[in-house]
């Protein structure tokens, strides 16, 4: 039977076969976030809608049914890092604000972004510290005066400015009473009448109290109240006097709707006090973390920003954290993903091998919900700086190495161990002997576990498949390991410490006698492994059995290399020349790559230290895209991990501000087709982007026809799936009605048929 047989065959069956989209498919070239929502640096609120601003993101609460959603610069906003917010209920809009200095004002669902302060290019003018709104306008409080928003006219209006001595005196926060506006610096509280147009010029304020270094000011029913570091002032007609002292330094003051909220330091991170406007103090409750800032509805319940414990809320029936559920951490270290299961390790360390501290474990992605594995929380679970993942598919084990407490395994069944104290690994000489670094893990295709350690005299650990663990002193690389790779011939691959150069051990696949391995170094030079860089940021095979070694001055590749005794020479490098536009040079040269994953068709994605993503043709001829955060919702050029997801095809780029995935046009091809899924589907009137259909054999042959037979498309699968622009050779968009595809491999054994719907 013809291809084109089985098409009429199939034909009459279809018309009962049901649509076969998924709403949880995101379309190619979509963008999605994965990022905490627990770290608030401030609240908002329109007396119904709660606005929380958190570092890399902000989220909205409906007071009233509870409903959450979540934003991100996969949403439209232009940056991370945000430093403060304010929302204005004459306009509705809310005003973002970022450490960059850039601003975006969000409503109707949309955002528009003021980039002026961002342009300028003294950094010291760019530190925004509070934003107060009022009747269409927002006043920034920042280190060269008070910036006025125009929100109808979303443009900066005038700046207020404080001139001491002709030197400009940074703005510490704003507010404004019936008549006046107050500014707070470290030379006093400024007043001005409102109605004033000589406000652009110093002049114009008047100093009402010189005495004390007040660090911000709040408005509660014209009643204007000042903090420092201790206590609690207010303004009575041209007097200032103070009305409290606190037990520990004050975080901050915010209005609430008939009472000052203030933050106040405690041994749990912060409390909070209730003052009336007398200036007595009426009620205080435990926020269990620093304090941010704070609002108040007209029911009177207390809503408080925390820096690590997001969104709190205070009612009379108690104190709840509101947080959407993310990771816990935004570092993203390293990934694990299959089949959308994903891991995250939070752990690492900085430039010069310091341990970060940080004790926030790894966190787990799976079926629409985030399980967090923090330090301490989870058995044997008990160490800090989690940075390096493996999972051994075929037994469900999960490997977290620590760059501190050794290594953590997680079995299937949820039991767990940890390999650290009197364990194989050898004690750290750079933290102590209590201290074991794990610097690299994976699985070759034998399931042996290698492990690579640092400040270590054994820096190469191995587990076989059967339990038994070994251990190797490997020569030329003093106390170095990092991300290690094994290729197809068991040949290892690790890097030195700092710049020592990339090691292969060929362990002749006997993995528990090291008394025939053999060892040969590589390191730049012609004749020595021509390496373009001796700093080693990462190493991986690809789908020819190649090693990609990304260094500290771009990419290497060594194509079937071999160590074997007296074969000095045989390992070296080429590095490859890679057209970019106009302009052609060695394969990003001059770059520090960290991080490199391969997909289904060989396409190399490239993480870089300054650079962000780039994503490389399988040839290593091509630049087909590149991503930074300036052009694409990456939080950070600075790039730690990619890891693809080979069932779904989805890329996760994991960054130190922050996850997000890329959905993209290459998947795993299998022996058969199965869950076969095209999407999306139905196809409306509206949607512009490409068609996808995977779960497909292996360079499947795939045609789409009308519900007659016409051929309208066709193509091979890269991987295991295909992509489709919706148009037909024409170049037009198809009508209304159901469309067919047919599957099959090259041997017609492997066939599959489905159909899609396109609504006009």
């Amino acid at each position: 039977m013809t291809f084109f047989d089985r098409i009429c065959a199939f034909l009459v069956i279809l018309t009962f076969f049901p649509v076969n989209g998924s709403a949880q498919n995101a379309a190619i070239g979509f963008w999605d976030s994965h990022l905490p929502y627990n770290t608030a640096v401030g609240v908002a609120t329109d007396r119904q809608t709660i606005y929380t601003f958190c570092n890399q993101a902000f989220f909205t609460y409906n007071a009233n049914d509870g409903q959450q959603v979540t934003y991100s610069k996969v949403d439209g906003m232009s940056d991370i890092g945000m430093q403060c917010g304010g929302y204005d209920k004459a306009t509705n809009t809310l005003v973002l604000v970022y450490s960059s200095g850039s601003i975006d004002l969000f409503r109707n669902n949309s955002f528009y972004n003021i980039p002026d302060i961002k342009r300028i290019n003294k950094p010291e003018h760019k530190k925004i510290s509070q934003v107060y709104t009022e009747n269409g306008f927002a006043y920034l409080s920042t280190t060269m005066g008070v910036v006025v928003i125009d929100l109808d006219k979303e443009e900066i209006a005038k700046t207020y400015k404080f001139q001491v001595d002709s030197e400009t005196v940074p703005v510490n926060s704003f507010t404004s009473d019936g008549n006046y506006f107050y500014a707070v610096t470290r030379t006093g509280l400024y007043r001005g009448e409102k109605n004033n147009p000589m406000l652009q010029n110093t002049a114009a304020w008047t100093n009402l109290y010189k005495k004390d270094t007040f660090t911000a000011v709040a408005t509660v029913e014209d009643k204007v109240f000042l903090s420092t570091k201790k206590k609690i002032y207010t303004v009575s007609g041209d007097s200032v006097f103070a009305v409290y002292t606190a037990p520990r330094n004050i975080q901050q003051i915010s209005a609430g709707k008939e009472h000052l909220l203030i933050g106040v330091g405690d041994n749990s991170g912060g409390v909070m006090k209730v003052m009336d406007k007398s200036a007595n103090v009426i009620d205080s409750f435990d926020c269990s973390d620093s304090t941010a800032q704070a609002v108040q509805l007209a029911d009177n319940t207390i809503w408080v920003a925390t820096p690590k414990r997001g969104l709190k809320k205070r009612s009379a029936s108690g104190i709840v954290s509101i947080v959407p559920d993310g990771p816990s951490n935004p570092n993203a270290y390293d990934i694990y993903v299959n089949n959308k299961d994903l891991y995250i390790a939070h752990g690492g360390f900085n430039g010069s091998y310091f341990a970060a501290n940080n004790r926030d474990g790894f966190s787990n992605y799976k079926d629409g919900t985030w399980k967090l594995y923090r330090s301490g929380s989870y058995p044997a679970l008990d160490g800090r700086d989690y940075s390096y993942l493996a999972f051994d598919e075929s037994t469900g084990t999960l490997y977290a190495g620590s760059y501190l407490n050794g290594l953590f395994i997680m079995h299937k069944d949820g039991s767990s161990e940890a390999v650290n104290h009197n364990s194989l690994f050898d004690g750290s000489v750079a933290y102590g002997a209590d201290y074991h670094q794990v610097m690299g893990l994976t699985l070759d295709k034998r399931d042996n576990l290698w492990v690579t350690t640092m400040f270590s005299k054994h820096q190469l650990c191995v587990k076989a498949k059967d339990g038994t663990w070994s251990k190797y002193r490997v020569p030329d690389i003093d106390y170095g390991g990092g991300a290690v790779a094994v290729d197809d011939n068991g040949q290892v691959w690790l890097p030195g410490y700092h710049i020592d150069g990339l090691v292969v051990i060929n362990t002749k696949n006997t993995v528990n006698d090291t008394s025939d391995d053999e060892v040969y170094h590589l390191l730049s030079g012609k004749g020595y492994g021509n390496l373009p860089g001796n700093g080693i940021g990462c190493v991986i095979k690809d789908l020819n059995n190649d090693i990609w070694v990304g260094t500290d001055n771009g990419i290497a590749i060594f194509k079937q290399c071999s160590v074997r005794a007296g074969s000095s020479g045989v390992c070296e490098a080429e590095v490859p020349v890679i057209q970019n536009g106009n302009h052609s040079g060695s394969l990003l040269e001059g770059e520090q790559v960290k991080t490199i994953a391969i997909d289904a068709t060989g396409r190399k994605w490239v993480g870089t230290r300054n650079s962000g993503v780039w994503l490389i043709s399988a040839d290593a001829q091509t630049v087909i895209h590149h991503f930074t955060k300036d052009n694409s919702p990456v939080p950070s050029d600075y790039i730690q991990k990619i890891a693809i997801d080979k069932v779904t095809g989805d890329v996760y780029i994991g960054t130190d501000q922050g996850l997000v995935s890329y959905h993209s046009t290459a998947t795993e091809g299998g022996q058969a087709n199965v869950n076969v899924v095209a999407f999306p589907n139905p196809v409306r009137g509206d949607y512009t982007g490409v068609i996808a259909i995977r779960g497909l054999v292996a360079g499947a042959d795939v045609r789409i026809t009308d519900i007659a037979g016409h051929l309208v498309y066709k193509a091979y699968a890269e991987g295991g799936q295909v992509v489709w622009s919706g148009k037909d050779h024409t170049g037009r968009r198809p009508q209304s009605g159901v469309y067919l595809f047919f599957v099959t491999d090259k041997d017609g054994k492997q066939t599959y048929t489905g159909k899609i719907v396109f609504i006009q």
